[in-house]
């Protein structure tokens, strides 16, 4: 004999419930990101981030219209002993143009409290590297990032990233060229 199973209507309402409400979250962090051009972090090994090993991001760009916000990601823990990541960017077009900078991001304030967002020891920090460029030339973009510690390796940087986001063009915005070509 078969039996029978009956669902009750709570159980079938919860499941449902919940059933839309992941649905709804996942839409809404899709949303939330819908300006993203590109993203990528680089984990940093545990035992340090030596000056040799450097941080690359290829991007690879198509849209020469909209201006664009360029991020640096940074994610470090409470063994970093420093204010301050000294980093040496290098921006590379797909033309050939070059451009080297030197970076200071700010991770802790003078008394050693952390600025990044974060829970526990782990901390997020994004400095906003160019605002409102935009690509001259469509094609592969590289950003290649080196610390610039003293230290040999650096030690409390989990990782590094890169962030490319279209913005919304007002009439008081100041638009520059992603390099000097």
């Amino acid at each position: 004999m078969m039996q029978q199973i009956h669902l009750s209507p709570e159980r079938t309402s919860a499941g449902t419930k919940l059933f839309f409400a992941v649905l709804l979250a996942a839409a809404g962090l899709c949303a939330c990101d819908q300006d993203k051009i590109y993203e990528s972090n680089v984990r940093i090994p545990a035992e340090g981030w030596k000056r040799t090993e450097h941080a690359r991001f290829e991007a690879e760009i198509t849209d020469t219209v909209s201006p664009c916000h360029i991020y640096i990601n940074v994610r470090n823990n409470s063994r970093y002993k420093y204010m301050e990541l000294w980093l040496f960017v290098g921006a590379y077009s797909p033309s050939g143009a070059v451009e080297r900078d030197t970076v200071k991001i700010m991770l802790a304030d003078h008394r050693g409290k952390w600025l990044g967002n974060g829970l526990g020891d782990k901390f997020d920090t994004r400095l906003l590297f160019r605002k409102n460029v935009r690509f001259p030339t469509a094609g592969k973009y590289v950003l290649e990032y080196e610390q610039a510690s003293r230290d040999e390796p650096l030690i409390g940087i989990d990782d590094i990233g890169l962030r490319i986001e279209k913005i919304k063009v007002t009439e008081n915005t100041d638009v520059t060229h992603g390099t000097n070509e």
